[in-house]
């Protein structure tokens, strides 16, 4: 494909999400017709990087969510939409909980401030996912999340507890229930909790009244079917807010660049992917191929950061790429043709490479 055509293709797609922009939400339209069936609004929440987009990907067997081995990956409020034997399982996965020093050492956007507090407010359901690998924190729930759900405490909600592969002794697992659930599970006492005024008066570092609790590897699947279950019995007969073939409210644009930003997290160290700025140029689904078609420009903050994400020869970059398509080709069930670049003020890598060159030769 000739140069000229690609710059032609890229002018008339930038027309044409101008005008998505200005007349359309993301929300995905509304089906006209209403189909009877059961629905569930699930609020996912947690702790940054607890895994809560690799649970909702799994149950989904699409990776809808971007996720990534960083914390803050998540960075707005979006809907994985689940149908099975009749009912919408409606998940809102949400950015991890974020204090106004994290927004901005991460340079996150504002909407990620209470993100979470959105969330409930629109579900029937909180699920609430507790990273028991991290040995620090296994113990005890993020009190931010702690007051969250003191704040909706008739909402319905349930524990999971995951990356329970990695822990070696089944004993500690136990009393991490006892710690995270204050001892008590579904309104009873654990069995050999010390319900004792002593233990009462102490502080508590979890919350006392999760319906349920279950053990999962959100990574392997292991445990992660028995939720889908809980879910679809808590569901209530209602008409479909979705049509049964939706799966996401979100454009396919919004998601390609949420997961070429997931992956630059994954790839690159400390705070070097927070400062970079992925947009789409274009993008096409060619139906007849069962093809995705994209382009996507990574703004980077120097020359210096370019040259250190393209890597020797453009190697690091190609392997981002490599990863980045295999993610899509998961999302979106079909091929896709990825094109993934690198700019700088307006400069692309290739530029900079040549403009090197060329200072060396003279």
């Amino acid at each position: 494909m000739s140069t000229s055509i690609i710059v032609s293709m890229r002018s008339t797609y930038s027309c044409i999400k101008y005008l998505r922009c200005s007349f359309f939400s993301t929300q995905i339209e509304q089906p006209a017709s209403k189909v009877t069936g059961k629905v569930v609004n699930v609020a996912i929440i947690g702790a940054p990087n607890s895994g809560k987009s690799t649970l909702i990907n799994k149950i989904m067997e699409r990776k809808i969510c971007a996720a990534s081995n960083k914390v803050h990956t998540t960075t707005k409020l979006a809907r994985a939409i689940c149908y099975e034997r009749d009912t919408q399982i409606i998940f809102l996965d949400t950015p991890g909980v974020v204090s106004d020093k994290e927004q901005k050492k991460y340079k996150l956007p504002l909407s990620m401030l209470g993100a979470c507090e959105k969330s409930l407010r629109c579900a029937n359901v909180v699920g609430v996912v507790h990273d028991v690998s991290n040995k620090w924190m296994r113990d005890s729930i993020h009190q931010d999340v702690i007051n969250m759900l003191n704040s909706v405490e008739k909402i319905p909600s349930f524990l999971i507890l995951n990356k329970v592969d990695q822990l070696k002794s089944k004993k500690q697992l136990l009393a991490t229930i006892r710690n995270v659930t204050n001892g008590v599970i579904a309104g009873r006492p654990m069995p050999k909790s010390d319900r004792s005024q002593a233990f009462k008066n102490k502080l508590q570092r979890g919350y006392s009244h999760f319906s349920d609790v279950f053990l999962v590897s959100a990574l392997t699947g292991d445990g992660v079917g028995a939720i889908k279950e809980y879910l679809i019995s808590n569901a209530k007969v209602a008409n479909l807010p979705y049509s049964p073939d939706y799966w996401t409210d979100q454009t396919p644009e919004a998601l390609i660049e949420e997961t070429v930003r997931a992956k630059f997290l994954d790839f690159l160290p400390q705070e070097i992917p927070y400062n970079l700025k992925t947009c789409i140029e274009y993008y096409d689904e060619l139906e007849a191929d069962e093809k995705v078609v994209c382009s996507v420009v990574v703004e980077c903050p120097s020359e210096r950061i370019a040259r250190l994400i393209n890597g020797a020869g453009g190697g690091r970059l190609q392997q981002i790429k490599s990863y980045t398509r295999n993610d899509l080709m998961d999302l979106f069930k079909k091929t896709v043709d990825l094109d993934l670049q690198l700019k700088v003020k307006n400069k692309t890598i290739d530029d900079i490479q040549n403009e090197k060159k060329l200072y060396r030769q003279k």
